[in-house]
């Protein structure tokens, strides 16, 4: 079983935030080269789902934003999984932890995500269907908007 955490922005720790900044750079900037600006100014107000590797090391993450316009509308955004630590099922594990903690909120109706558009297949696993008539460019990479019931 992998080690998960779910933390509003303000209970990650100092260290915590450090190792999903420096993942989610890892993983979208150095690795897929897309120049884009992360820091957003969207994770004080998400949940995070932190995964752990050895010596509680952050290997997975994702957030968890709320549409201040549409309160039936969650939003899962910037999923990551350290590429030494790919294959282990973090993914899967982010995205059930995620799903669990929406399901739980009131009003919540829909979950929306905006995926590379080589992961459709992995989000169609999780009852994700896709709404884009194309694909769209996303920081040089292909995306797709997907949609599924909360």
């Amino acid at each position: 079983m992998i080690k998960t955490d779910l933390l509003h922005f303000e209970q990650l720790s100092k260290e915590q935030l450090y190792q999903v900044l420096q993942l989610r750079s890892d993983v979208f900037v150095l690795e897929q080269k897309s120049l884009y600006r992360d820091m957003d100014g969207q994770d004080a107000v998400a949940w995070h789902v932190l995964a752990y590797g050895d010596e509680d090391a952050v290997v997975g993450v994702l957030r968890i934003l709320k549409d201040p316009k549409d309160k039936s509308c969650f939003k899962i955004g910037r999923v990551a999984v350290a590429k030494i630590a790919r294959g282990q099922g973090i993914a899967v594990e982010l995205m059930e932890r995620a799903h669990g903690f929406i399901a739980k909120q009131d009003a919540a109706e829909r979950i929306e995500i905006s995926a590379q558009e080589h992961l459709q297949k992995f989000y169609n696993n999780h009852g994700y269907v896709t709404v884009s008539d194309e694909p769209y460019d996303d920081a040089g990479i292909p995306h797709v908007d997907m949609i599924r019931a909360a």
